[in-house]
This record gives C-alpha cells, sequence and structure tokens, in this order.
C-alpha cells in the first residue's frame, strides 16, 4: 500500500517519538518528500512548544494522550503553527483522518484541541509572545544551562539560531583545486557557495541529487563536515611523519583531515570503542585514498601503553551535543540535565587518559560538540590545576583569518574558543590546546 505523505511523516514520527529511534536513520530508510522530512525534523525540533500549545487547548499534559494520539497531535499542531505551506483546514482534516485509523477514540479530540490552535490570532500563535524556553522549544534545565553561562539575551540568541540548521558543509581535499572540486558540483547539478571561515569548506546551496551520487563523492575528493569540527583539526596542526592518536574517531571526519593536512604522510591510530563505528572510519578512509589510519577498536579512557608515543593526540569527547540540536532535533527530546551530569566522569577520565600518551613537548587537543560551560572550559581548567605538566597554549595563530573572535580574545589567549551558531554561522562547538611541558 502506498501512503500519503502525512501517514509517512506519522509513522517516522512516531517511530521517533514513542521509540527512540533516530530520525535521520529513519528518513534515510524510507523514501520521502521533502514534505515529510521537513515534517519529521520540523516537529521534533519544536515538540517542547507544541506541547505546550496542546495543554493549553486541551485542558490535559501531552503524556497523558496515548501515543498515537500524541503523535498525531504534534504533527497536526507543528502545521498549523510552523508550515505556511499547509492551510490549517488540511492540517485538521488530515489529522482526523489519521485519528480515524491509528486512534479511532480521538477523532473528536484532535479535532476539537486542533481547532483551538487555528482560532488562536497571530500573536497567540507566535512562540516569541511566550517565555523563552517556549520561544526556542528547549526544555528549561537546558535553556537554564546557557542562560547560566551567557545570560538571558546570549542565551536566547544561541538558543533561536539552533532552531535553523546551518544547513550542509563539505570539506574538499588539498589535493584537488577549488575550481576542478567547483567544476565537479556544477556538472553534478549542485549549488555551492563559500563556508563562512574555512577556505578549504563549501556549503551546499541545493542538489540535484543525494550526496554520495555525486562523482565527487564517490572519487573521495570531499568528505561531509562542519567548519567547527574542521577547525580542531587546523587548531591541532599536525606535521608529516608525527605519530597521532584521534581518541572517539568515528566516523572519520577529524582523522581523515588529519591525513590530508599532513599529507599522508603521519602516523594516525583511530580510536572507537564500537567495532561498527571502527569500519565507518576504514570505510571513509579507504573511499578518500589514505594510507596513514590505522583504525582500532579501543575505549579512550584506558587505551595506551605505560610509555607515552604520540605527539599529537585528539581528545573529541562524547558530550551533550547541544551544538548540534539545529542538525540532530532528536538531541531536544533525550538531552537532560542529568544525562549531562553522567557525561562529565567520562570527559575527564578520556582526557586524562588522552595526556598520558602525550610525549613531553606533544600536543593535547581537546574538542566537544557542545556549548556548555561545564563540559568544556570547566574541564580544561580543572585538567591544568590537576595536571601541572601541561599548559594552555594560545590558539589565535592557528586559527583562519575568517573567524572574527571578538569578545573571545582573551579565552583564546588562554588556549580555549566556543564556537556559536549565531555569531559564526556553524554548529557550537569548543576547541582547546594544551601542551605537555618538556
Amino acid at each position: 500500500m502506498v501512503l500519503n505523505d502525512r501517514e509517512t511523516a506519522y509513522q517516522l514520527l512516531f517511530e521517533c517519538l514513542e521509540k527512540d529511534a533516530f530520525s535521520n536513520l529513519a528518513l534515510k530508510g524510507a523514501k520521502v518528500t521533502d514534505f515529510v522530512t521537513a515534517s519529521v525534523y520540523g516537529t521534533i525540533t519544536y515538540c517542547y512548544s507544541l506541547d505546550y500549545f496542546i495543554k493549553s487547548c486541551s485542558g490535559k499534559d501531552v503524556n497523558k494522550f496515548d501515543p498515537q494520539t500524541r503523535t498525531i497531535l504534534r504533527l497536526g499542531s507543528w502545521q498549523i503553527l510552523c508550515s505556511s505551506k499547509v492551510p490549517d483546514y488540511a492540517a485538521v482534516n488530515s489529522s482526523v483522518d489519521l485519528a480515524k485509523k491509528y486512534a479511532k477514540k480521538s477523532t473528536g479530540l484532535v479535532n476539537a484541541v486542533l481547532h483551538k490552535i487555528c482560532d488562536m490570532d497571530d500573536k497567540a500563535r507566535d512562540f516569541n509572545s511566550y517565555r523563552p524556553e517556549i520561544a526556542t522549544s528547549l526544555k528549561p534545565e537546558i535553556f537554564g544551562i546557557f542562560k547560566k553561562d551567557y545570560g538571558k539575551e546570549r542565551a536566547f540568541s544561541i538558543a533561536k539560531a539552533l532552531l535553523n540548521s546551518n544547513g550542509t558543509t563539505i570539506r574538499f581535499k588539498s589535493s584537488i583545486t577549488k575550481d576542478a572540486i567547483l567544476d565537479k558540483l556544477n556538472n553534478d547539478g549542485v549549488k555551492v557557495e563559500d563556508a563562512p571561515f574555512m577556505d578549504n569548506a563549501l556549503k551546499v546551496v541545493s542538489s540535484e541529487k543525494n550526496i554520495s551520487e555525486w562523482k565527487s563523492f564517490k572519487d573521495g575528493d570531499i568528505f561531509v563536515q562542519g567548519e567547527s569540527a574542521m577547525l580542531t583539526s587546523i587548531v591541532a596542526d599536525p606535521k608529516k611523519n608525527m605519530r597521532i592518536l584521534d581518541c572517539c574517531a568515528a566516523p572519520g571526519g577529524k582523522t581523515t583531515h588529519l591525513a590530508d593536512l599532513t599529507e599522508d604522510s603521519a602516523m594516525i591510530d583511530a580510536l572507537d570503542i564500537n567495532e561498527s563505528r571502527v569500519e565507518l572510519i576504514k570505510q571513509n578512509a579507504n573511499r578518500l585514498g589514505f594510507k596513514s589510519i590505522n583504525a582500532m577498536k579501543g575505549d579512550a579512557s584506558t587505551f595506551g601503553s605505560n610509555k607515552a608515543q604520540y605527539d599529537l593526540v585528539i581528545a573529541d569527547v562524547p558530550c551533550s551535543g547541544l551544538g548540534l540540536m539545529a542538525k540532530k532535533p532528536d538531541i531536544r527530546l533525550q538531552i537532560t540535565y542529568d544525562r549531562i551530569q553522567e557525561l562529565l566522569p567520562l570527559q575527564k577520565a578520556i582526557l586524562n587518559n588522552a595526556a598520558r600518551n602525550v610525549v613531553p613537548g606533544g600536543t593535547l587537543i581537546y574538542s566537544t560538540c557542545t556549548i556548555n560551560k561545564a563540559e568544556n572550559e570547566n574541564q580544561v581548567e580543572e585538567f591544568l590545576k590537576e595536571h601541572d605538566d601541561f599548559y594552555a597554549e594560545d590558539i589565535r595563530p592557528y586559527l583562519p583569518d575568517r573567524l572574527s573572535l571578538g569578545d573571545r580574545e582573551e579565552m583564546a589567549s588562554k588556549g580555549m574558543l566556543t564556537l556559536f551558531p549565531d555569531m559564526d554561522g556553524c554548529d557550537g562547538f569548543f576547541i582547546s590546546r594544551l601542551r605537555r611541558r618538556t
């Protein structure tokens, strides 16, 4: 049976919202239209706000509804409140049709609640008319982290930027010129523009094909990677013949970038705790044609011998991922304050063990894809207090000219940099450069 778009969106959302499926994988495994993709990502992104409206119009907490009704109401309210392409009547009627099939007892309720939302005036529909958590669709405990770290006004700006994806960015290898890669992309019907600050990066504007079908992808000329993640490898400043350890390497973005920057002449050990993710590193290294990468399974919190043997160690640790919420909206559903607290000891353990592997005079890079100071600056500052054989190194000489630091100048001089979606046009990210004393 061929499903219509709304039924497809409903089924995919049910898997994501009720069975914890990852939205990108759910969408990848199905043939979907742009409407379905927008509906799934949009409903997940605005789920916290939508639940507020549903509760206001039903007088009932969303979690009190059965899962089918809950999903239908969320999808319907997203179409009414967030999509400019769907008429209100169509959103209501299609949701009622879904209820007739998947939640028969709730048909009348779905109709009534969505009609109430439709009857709201423009101001009442405007998320910005409500408290910051509703306006930015963030759980209070997560918005509270931003507010504590950056103040209310700055927190709001960051959180608003995280509602909109900054798009897909690709890194092209140094062995191919920019003109050559632009020709290849043009031949594949791909339109791109310069990325905000990285020279070897391009932002995808539009594409007629899936990335895996591009000739440049098949030829191993490009890697899909955010600018902030690319900057980590630039700040690491790898050199030829170095022994390098990438502690949490999958899927291989930083690893292959390090190989590219060293003209495939370093000795790179790429570590991951999951065997299937180790295979991803190998596949990406092979596609890009790099021979200097040795992908292996291992625990970054314990890996290594008694003798330090790496000139450069990258510790891009597991984190809350708050800087990636625009691209990975599932994080909004899954992350909690308690979960973040559970990550802190693991981050510390990986950082401490990574340091053990750095030779005297060598470099240690600590990075995360979050903008939570407890996982970032605080971890580094605590590490330096406990490890007097390491010091923070001024990060500014390694930064691209097009990256404006603004009021981050002092922190960068102390070896730390946070990238923000509202300021830098990229994912939220943290990078620190540390050196072991000789």
